[in-house]
């Protein structure tokens, strides 16, 4: 049984990328050449991928606000809008946009997939930036509005674009039905790799959480989340030191 070491996996980025991709069963040779060879289907149809993404996302407000906010520091296009002002052209989705098709052309233009590739680090940064984190690493967001965006969309949107690839995968012509299977495949390692480099940037890790809150004594609010019933007990007791009563 092979160890692995969850605080070094939280902090050590090409640790955490081993773990993962072995667990996945992650090829990188074999995986990443079937993901690149995606790259003369997808790349003539990116823009019209980034417009159904953001079609999408324009369908629902809760989606759209992460958009309202001025994009782009002075001197830039973007405006602080309200959510209903958005539309496909307005300067803010626009904006966006461009980031979008430079993150879907990096993604088909990678040659290492290694857990050492500077382009998980690349990942990675993406995912924390969308935290509002201001300090992600990804030059193209430095000295510009922090951008936060909910998880739960995050999440949403990646199950969103794995079925929207899929079909675009499922629906190229001369390729061997064993062949589109085996490009599926190893996307769908990659949206997992993804989302978990997303997602380590929103969940604080659990072993330190736990760990600390085992040491740490119970207060009257832990108890009351742990157990509803220790209000009314406690009230019963105060009450009977009180009055003198007798059960």
């Amino acid at each position: 049984m092979e160890h692995i070491d969850g605080n070094v996996i939280n902090r050590d980025l090409t640790a955490r990328m081993k773990y993962i991709q072995s667990f996945l069963g992650w090829d990188a040779a074999n995986d990443g050449k079937l993901i690149e060879a995606c790259k003369p289907v997808l790349a003539p149809i990116v823009t019209n991928v980034v417009d159904a993404v953001y079609d999408q996302l324009l369908k629902y407000d809760i989606t759209a606000s992460s958009f309202a906010p001025k994009q782009s520091q002075e001197g830039g296009a973007t405006v602080d809008a309200s959510v209903g002002d958005l539309h496909a052209g307005h300067e803010n989705i626009k904006y966006r946009k461009d980031f979008l098709k430079g993150y879907l052309v990096r993604l088909v233009s990678n040659h290492d997939w290694s857990p050492e590739s500077k382009f998980w680090e690349y990942i990675d940064m993406v995912g924390k930036v969308h935290t509002g984190s201001t300090d992600s690493g990804l030059k193209h967001r430095k000295n510009r509005p922090a951008l936060f965006v909910e998880y739960r969309e995050i999440n949403l949107l990646l199950g969103w674009v794995e079925n929207a690839v899929t079909d675009i995968v499922m629906g190229v012509e001369g390729l061997e039905l064993r062949t589109k299977v085996d490009i599926l495949k190893a996307l769908n390692k990659f949206w997992w790799i993804q989302n978990d480099l997303f997602a380590r940037h929103y969940i604080p890790g659990l072993r330190e959480s736990r760990t600390q809150d085992a040491e740490r004594p119970l207060n009257w609010t832990d108890k009351l989340k742990a157990d509803p019933v220790f209000p009314i007990v406690s009230a019963l007791v105060l009450l009977a030191v009180i009055f003198g009563w007798k059960f």
